[in-house]
């Protein structure tokens, strides 16, 4: 409230110390997000491009340890603080279209990760593991190929979005 007894229709803005520290989480998630894709394209390319299968089943089995639940928390943590920045700062959540974006971006590859690679990666694993007991097992990489393509293209998208911070704003209607 103003001194005036009124209400601010101000926006509540964050710090300049707890704005660095949310920027550095963000920035920091990201990074990391990437990073883990990086490590699945090598565990993915390296099962795509191998001969030998006792390497695939344990790129697969790799794959499944390293990939799903590491990327989930880190597309959250990268989620909450874009949220959060948006919220506490001028940019606002969907006031600009390059922030919009980002947020549409983050949200469907987080969903991505529950939806789609969390059942690929844990088919691919129990594959590995039937062809590891000696059953018969398909050791195709499948549309596994397609997370350390896509993901990290728009990755690479937002980061250049917060950068380059095209488009202006959204305009309202009414």
């Amino acid at each position: 409230m103003q001194a005036t007894g009124t209400v601010s229709t101000r926006p509540r803005r964050l710090g300049a110390r707890t704005r660095r520290a949310v920027l550095i989480a963000h920035i920091s998630s990201a990074g990391v997000w990437l990073g883990i894709d990086v490590v699945m394209a090598v565990f993915i390319l390296t099962a795509l491009f191998t001969d030998d299968p006792g390497l695939r089943a344990l790129c697969y089995l790799a794959l499944d340890r390293f990939a799903v639940w590491p990327l989930l928390v880190t597309g959250l943590v990268c989620l909450a603080s874009g949220v959060v920045l948006g919220l506490g700062s001028k940019w606002g959540l969907v006031r600009y279209w390059w922030v919009a974006v980002k947020l549409g971006l983050n949200v469907v590859l987080t969903g991505l990760v529950l939806v789609a690679l969390q059942g690929a990666v844990a088919g691919a694993a129990e594959q590995a593991l039937r062809w590891l007991s000696g059953r018969p097992a398909n050791l195709a990489v499948g549309d596994l190929i397609y997370p350390p393509i896509v993901s990290p293209t728009a990755l690479m998208i937002a980061m250049a979005l917060a950068v380059i911070k095209p488009w202006g704003r959204i305009r309202r209607r009414g």
